[in-house]
Parts: C-alpha cells; structure tokens; sequence
C-alpha cells in the first residue's frame, strides 16, 4: 500500500472515530413522579362517646395493588402508567387517610390500628374493589375509587356486623393529568368516609 493510500484510510478512521466521539448514546427517559391521596384534617371538636374504633389494614384488588397508576380506557382494556406512581402502597396509603378521616369525624373517640393495645369496641375491616382513572370518555375523565366496610361490633353483649355496604365514587376531573386525578381520588375517599359516617347516623354505638 502506498504512502497516499495508506494516508487517505488513517484519515478516514480518524474522521469516523470523531464522529462517533460527536454522537450521544443516552436517551432521553421521562422521570417517574409520585402521588398521594390525602384527606382534609378537618377535626371536629367533639370525641364521640367512648367508644374506639380499630380500622383493619385495607385489602385492595390485585389489579391495583401496584403503585403505577391505572387507567380505564375502554369497556374492557386498562392500562399501567409506569411514570405516574403512588408515593406508597395504594393500601396502606388509603388505609392511613381513611383512618385519619374517621378520627376527625365525631363518631368515635379513638381511632386506631391493628397494632394498638387499646380494646376496640368496634372493627372496620374493607377492601379497595377499584381505583383508576376512568379515560373511556376523553371529553369527561373521572377518578373512580370503590371501597367495600364491614363493621364489626366487638361488645359481649352485642356482637356482630353492624353495617356492611358498598361505596362507589366518581369524581370527574377538570383536566386529564395525573396530578387532577390524584386529587380526584383524594375527593373520592372524602366523600366515601363522610358516606360511611353518615350512613352510621345515629345509631347508638
């Protein structure tokens, strides 16, 4: 090979590796963000009459249990947002607040965990049956959160379930975005608690 050949290929190989030097292999990924539900602390004065209420950690449908938000996009399709996340377990996080909600209603004096060494009067055991983002209308999105309570009266003299029913919210959303669909959900569990309550009326506990 001749010197000017041999020259020609060194600066070829040259200019192709500064090219390559040139050229960015990272993608451009969209960050993951969090969200949370989270009721209004709106305490009332009042404690309730003594009695104590000790909430069960909620159950939740597998279909929901993972932390990437879910949306309903037809009749029969859902699909997983991997970006858009709950900050913690769905459960657990819905558990906290509704707990949080029923110790700022009047109804009872306490309420507390599974952990607590306090004796219960009654037993709020539950299970989240649906929480995603309803999308099958573009024009009207909607958050959507579904609990089932069963209360239980733990009293000698009185044992038994008190109130079992079914709590469905829709809430429809101003916007399509995850940030209006987190607040909608936080609207729903308000208005489910404030339901359950209500639905407690006043019944001699």
């Amino acid at each position: 090979m001749n010197l000017a050949v041999r020259l020609t290929a060194h600066g070829a190989l040259l200019l192709s590796l500064l090219c390559f030097g040139c050229v960015s292999l990272e993608r451009s990924y969209p960050e993951k963000r969090y969200f949370v539900i989270e009721v209004k602390d709106a305490r009332s004065g009042d404690t309730g009459d003594g009695q104590i209420l000790s909430l069960s950690n909620l159950q939740i449908s597998p279909r929901y249990a993972d932390r990437g938000f879910v949306y309903r996009t037809s009749e029969a399709e859902y699909e997983s947002d991997f970006y858009n996340q709950f900050l913690s377990s769905p459960a657990v996080m819905i558990t906290e607040e509704t707990r949080k909600a029923l110790a700022a209603s009047a109804k009872f004096k306490f309420v507390v965990g599974p952990a607590s060494s306090l004796i219960a009067n009654y037993v709020l055991e539950g299970s989240i049956n649906a929480l995603y983002g309803d999308f099958r209308k573009p024009s009207a999105p909607a958050a959507v959160l579904e609990i089932e309570l069963f209360l239980h009266n733990e009293n000698p003299g009185n044992p038994g379930i008190v109130l079992q029913k079914r709590y469905m919210k829709s809430v429809p959303l101003k916007e399509k975005s995850p940030e209006a669909l987190a607040k909608g959900w936080s609207e729903a569990l308000e208005a489910i608690t404030a339901m359950f309550v209500a639905d407690l009326g006043d019944r001699k506990l």
